[in-house]
């Protein structure tokens, strides 16, 4: 009923329009004929350089009315008249009075002012034969070479009046209550002087209409001050008193809520909806509900407001279940499917959040299939857009291959500037090793190839050093020659090392971690080491190093810009272990003291077996050496399986580095302790420590560390050594000396899937005094941290009693395999093999003493098992199942081990 309204308004304001606008554009073309106007003289308010405008412009303004159509009076029957009556101003009434004297209808007068580099025309049009007062037209424009296009504005605004036209004087919108009308009148091409036609009322009609915010709309046109009035009255859409959701139940519909644009309080917008539902539907497809369906609906709430409720039929959710790789002869689909990011459903998809169809990376899997191909030899390779089926039970993703035919590798050359000959540059790259083992050619290889060979110029100061490639293929032989362009451009050196951004942290602690330095040689190595030592210091939000030109071709500064963190620390944890049952602990750390780089912290930790406080200081730079030291008190009461034992002791040590990646360390520990609690079925040896202790120790360490990280190591090595002398020569109770190796090995296997080795061995002997090992200093093996599937401390000799002993003498190893199974979530599964075992004074390294009516086989006790690595909200979790391999007396052979938490 409102659009028929609507109709019969605008069909009969548009019939009026149109008859009036045939009538006036008639009139532009035959009326202009005989309009007659006189141009009076023109006031020059300027410089005397434009005085001669005096007599010019009037004729000026004649000439381009008369171009217009209308007739002009003379300007010397203008001139004769102004004579006649002695006229030295011209005023409102005196112009009236020329024109009827002179048979015009109308005249012009008015005044030209220079103001600055502006011209402003302002001129005066007086009607003849009405009694309106004169109307003012202006018109301002820059510079005197533009007076032309004023006078030419200033006619065409004059020529409206002269033909007596209606024009716009003003635009106004009515109705509106919820929608501000400065958002209608914006849209309106419909502007205030403008000439009043359909076409322009039409367009300003629809533009409203398409702002989507009304049901009717109508137009008024009345008398205004300089024209006509054109008003719109609109009549809004219902105001949203409520937005529901019903039907979600997999998305929450507050989450639906807030991703819509339309919302309580506005007006109900058809297309902002409509979009709305689409990003809806998108929500949903995005979580794997493609048949998922969106509808609304609109309620009359009264006094023109209505509830607006989303209607959600979320369908079942669709999987994966199908990936086709069609046209795949010449390798196996399996192996392409493996190095795409949308996987076919499988039995852990729930945690794995495979499966899901993630419409984004479909484009990724395309470039991965063609790289995958392009890495086993097949140059030609296309891969064709993925198509997608959504069917009932599941989705099938198609990707449609055409491979072509495959090439062997052939020879590699190098070209341009080379600082090595072809057999060292041979040694820097990979891609000849395919050759030589007769391999397809594997494009991956040259981008790895080309990072190498431009390291290795940079190392050598060639900082701008470029690699290009070329690849040389033979159809009849199948094979590619791989050639090397290499530009090495000017060696660079260091200018200056620039520190920016750091409100806390001193230069010098900056600066003393860069391998690089005023004056050196640029490294891209060294460089890289650089920002690995920075973000090893954990003090800092961001680390950016930049070269900057300096001018000089051969220089360069680096720019070191930092963004400080908060390195302060007051925390605490609960958490769970097998051994030690439920534990708190908390800590109060500074990493980075006053700014310079001093460590301190205090730490405790309660348990069922143990309780634990330490309070450490460390400067890891003293006075800006590379010299560290480090200072701690501690206090701890622990409960062993064979005996219980306080102590209360500090140490000092002091570090310092023998190269990039290893570090060396020594110092001293002085500890008083006590062994109590000593079980009935421990040793003879154990029940005589039982007592109070002074342990006086010296340690030494070397250590060598090349991981590429400290918390997901994928590469690298490292060993440590550890010498611990006590007693003798520096006093104490306790004397002995005891040695402890280790070596790490991590390398990735395939994909995701990294290998950990670790050996560790361990020997202990009398001082030179001859005293018996002390009890504390014996080795026991067993638990998650060494041997995992047996007891805690169960791996361990026995004495002629059968009691156990602690060993001098041991050795265990671990072999892993482990994958990040989420990398948001940081869970990541493994699988083990463990072996190790502990020997006593008169027992061989690797020999395999029967202990509890047992013996190892080959000497270790070995187990296998797999675990559960999650770095949780509440700290590191690990869950570890292990069987051991070999019995240890009645104990079981399935050993699960839990540990939750952070510990401190």
């Amino acid at each position: 009923m409102r659009f028929s309204l609507f109709r019969s308004y605008l069909i009969g304001f548009l019939a009026a329009v149109l008859l009036f606008t045939a009538s006036t554009s008639q009139a532009a073309q035959n009326v202009s004929q005989d309009v007659k106007v006189a141009v009076l003289p023109f006031t020059i308010n300027a410089g005397e350089d434009l005085a001669y405008l005096q007599d010019s412009l009037p004729e000026l303004i004649a000439d381009r009315l008369g171009e217009a159509g209308f007739q002009v009076v003379s300007s010397d029957v203008v001139d004769k008249l102004i004579a006649d009556k002695g006229i030295t101003s011209i005023d409102s009434g005196i112009a009236k009075e020329l024109a009827l004297q002179s048979g015009a209808a109308f005249s012009i007068y008015g005044d030209l002012n220079q103001i600055g580099e502006n011209l402003s025309l302002d001129a005066r049009l007086i009607d003849a034969y009405s009694d309106d007062p004169a109307k003012k037209i202006s018109v301002t424009k820059e510079g005197l070479i533009n007076l032309l296009p004023a006078v030419d504005a200033l006619v065409e605004r004059m020529r409206m009046d002269l033909l007596r036209l209606d024009v716009i004087g003003e635009v106004d919108v009515e109705g509106t209550k919820v929608l501000d009308k400065d958002v209608v009148l914006m849209r309106l091409t419909l502007q205030k002087g403008d000439l009043l036609t359909a076409k322009t009322v039409n367009t300003a009609l629809k533009n409203i209409y398409d702002l989507g915010y009304f049901d009717d709309v109508r137009v008024k046109v009345t008398p205004a001050d300089e024209g006509k009035r054109v008003t719109f009255v609109v009549e809004e859409k219902p105001r949203i008193l409520a937005v529901g959701v019903t039907g979600s139940d997999n998305i929450d519909s507050e989450d639906i809520v807030e991703a819509m644009s339309t919302k309580k309080g506005g007006v109900v917008n058809p297309k902002v909806l409509a979009e709305d539902i689409r990003v809806i539907r998108e929500m949903y497809r995005k979580d794997g509900y493609y048949k998922a369906k969106v509808t609304h609906e609109i309620e009359d709430a009264g006094n023109g407001t209505a509830r607006l409720t989303l209607i959600v039929d979320e369908g079942r959710k669709l999987y994966i279940e199908n990936v086709v790789i069609d046209g795949a002869e010449q390798v196996d689909p399996d192996d392409v499917k493996d190095v795409l990011a949308l996987q076919e459903r499988g039995m852990f998809s729930f945690i794995t959040d495979t499966g899901v169809l993630k419409e984004e990376l479909l484009e990724r899997d395309t470039s991965a299939i063609q790289a995958f191909y392009q890495s086993k030899g097949f140059l030609n390779i296309k891969v064709g857009r993925p198509e997608v089926e959504i069917k009932e039970d599941g989705i099938t993703v198609i990707y449609r291959v055409w491979e072509g035919d495959r090439y062997k590798m052939g020879a590699t050359a190098f070209k341009g500037d080379l600082i090595e000959d072809t057999s060292k540059l041979l040694e820097v790259v990979s891609i000849d090793e395919l050759q030589t083992e007769d391999e397809y050619f594997d494009r991956s290889v040259i981008q790895g190839d080309v990072a190498k060979l431009t390291s290795y110029y940079n190392d050598y100061g060639y900082a701008y050093a470029d690699v290009k490639v070329h690849l040389q293929d033979d159809a009849a032989t199948k094979s590619v020659g791989v050639v090397y362009t290499i530009s090495k451009h000017q060696r660079v050196h260091i200018r200056r090392v620039l520190i920016e951004g750091n409100t806390r942290t001193r230069d010098n602690v900056i600066l003393r971690e860069m391998r690089l330095a005023d004056g050196d040689l640029f490294s891209g190595k060294k460089l890289k080491r650089s920002y690995a030592r920075l973000g090893n210091l954990n003090y800092f939000e961001k680390v950016d190093i930049t070269p900057a030109p300096t001018g000089n071709p051969e220089e360069m500064d680096l720019i070191v810009k930092v963004k400080d963190k908060p390195t302060g620390n007051i925390g605490g944890g609960i958490g769970y272990s097998t051994y030690e049952n439920v534990y708190i602990g908390g800590n109060i750390t500074e990493t980075n003291l006053f700014g310079k780089g001093y460590h301190l912290a205090l730490n405790a930790s309660f348990s069922g077996v143990s309780t634990k406080y330490a309070l450490t200081f460390r400067n890891p730079h003293i006075n800006d050496t590379d010299v560290g030291f480090t200072a701690e008190i501690h206090n701890r009461e622990d409960e062993y399986n064979r005996y219980d034992k306080d102590s209360t002791g500090g140490s000092i040590n002091f570090s310092y580095p023998i190269g990039e990646y290893t570090n060396l360390s020594w110092g001293y520990l002085a500890e008083s302790y006590e062994i109590k609690n000593v079980d009935s079925e421990a040793s003879d040896d154990v029940k005589e420590d039982e007592g109070s202790h002074f342990l006086s120790q010296l340690n030494g360490r070397f250590v060598r560390d090349t991981r590429d990280s400290n918390r997901a190591t994928r590469t690298g090595t490292r060993t440590a050594l550890t010498v611990l002398y006590g007693g003798g020569a520096i006093g104490g109770t306790d004397n002995f000396v005891k040695y402890m190796g280790e070596y790490n090995w991590w390398t990735p296997v395939f994909e995701e899937v990294v290998f950990h080795s670790k050996f560790w061995a361990g020997f202990v002997h009398k001082n030179f005094n001859g005293d018996e090992i002390p009890t504390d200093q014996r080795f026991d093996l067993g638990g998650i941290g060494d041997v995992r599937g047996y007891s805690r401390d169960k791996i361990t000799p026995l004495d002629s009693s059968g009691d156990e002993l602690g060993g001098t003498k041991a050795f265990y190893t671990n072999l892993e395999l482990t994958r990040v199974i989420n990398k948001e979530y940081g869970i990541s599964g493994l699988v083990f093999f463990d072996a190790g075992n502990v020997w006593k004074e008169e027992e061989t390294m690797f020999s395999s003493p029967t202990r509890h009516g047992e013996s190892p086989v080959g000497g270790l006790y070995k187990s296998v098992g797999a675990g559960i690595n999650w770095y949780s909200p509440m700290g590191p979790l690990a869950l570890v199942y292990g069987y051991g391999l070999d019995q240890i007396g009645s104990s079981g052979r399935h050993k699960f081990e839990f540990t939750m938490g952070q510990q401190f």
